[in-house]
């Protein structure tokens, strides 16, 4: 589960999500290093990166001292997932001259990406109870809301039952509790994107680059709706919809390296622009 960097060619960056490491996109990597440079860094709070977990502007300006550190020749397709979907729009947003080309996946960045459990996980305690418990304790208690809401039909508690997908992609694919330095950089990160959300969201206006939101059909933790309210909102966004859930970086690589390829080559005529802009006599 390193940070990767493999292959040679137009530089692709791969942000991954929450919780998460670089090692993630290895399917992802292995598609594309063949004809690309595939940078995939841990994102500070995770895996080898050894500093606090921070917010989303703050993480993409993280990225851009990286991709400087890392002599990546600018402008770069960027990839980034769930929550890297959002540091993503940051580094478009923040430092436009380095990016070419986006491609959202399962991303954040607008209000309807945000669930009532995303809610409830930024609240001080109780979000860092949720993590400790794990999912198994928290089903319990949803099986019991779901026979109180039975006999209340009008109780609040009976939306409860539809979020444990949200549930298992917060905590983790085994259900284990969340502990230790992960715990606290996921409630870093999840008070972060309920503060920092509706800036990104106001903000999409101005993504000036080619941009695809590729969502899962049957995400739920991500929903269609957000990814299609994304897409409207970011000029000439393509959304693509393609089979499976929140985890497309594990379950459809092949589908994803597919659209990065083509927003890849857009990048490069981005970047061909640039040179010829930066040209003498040009």
């Amino acid at each position: 589960m390193a940070p990767i960097d493999a292959g040679a060619g137009p530089v692709v960056v791969l942000v991954h999500g929450q919780p998460g490491a670089g090692g993630d996109w290895a399917a992802l990597a292995d598609l594309l290093s063949g004809d690309h440079r595939v940078l995939a860094p841990d994102r500070p709070g995770w895996g080898s990166d050894g500093r606090a977990a921070m917010g989303i502007a703050a993480n993409a300006d993280v990225l851009e001292e990286f991709l400087e550190a890392a002599g990546a020749e600018s402008p770069v397709t960027v990839v980034g997932h769930s929550l890297g979907g959002g540091v993503a729009l940051e580094l478009a947003l923040k430092h436009p001259e380095r990016v070419g080309a986006l491609v959202l996946v399962g991303s954040v960045g607008v209000a309807g990406s945000l669930s009532g459990f995303d809610r409830l996980l930024a609240v001080p305690l109780l979000g860092d109870g949720i993590l400790r418990a794990g999912v198994a304790t928290l089903r319990r208690g949803l099986i019991a809301a779901t026979h109180l809401s039975e006999r209340h039909p009008g109780a609040r508690v009976a939306h409860m039952v539809s979020v444990l997908p949200t549930v298992q992609a917060a905590i983790g694919i085994d259900g284990r509790p969340m502990v230790g330095r992960s715990r606290q950089s996921f409630l870093v990160e999840q008070r972060a994107l309920l503060a920092e959300t509706p800036e990104i969201e106001r903000s999409l206006c101005r993504i000036a680059v080619p941009t695809a939101v590729l969502t899962g059909a049957s995400d739920r933790v991500v929903p269609v709706s957000a990814a299609r309210s994304l897409a409207v909102r970011v000029p000439g966004a393509e959304l693509v919809v393609i089979a499976g859930g929140h985890l497309l970086p594990f379950d459809q690589p092949e589908k994803i390296a597919e659209v990065v390829r083509r927003y890849s080559a857009l990048a490069s005529g981005v970047r061909d622009g640039q040179r010829r802009r930066e040209r003498p006599g040009a």
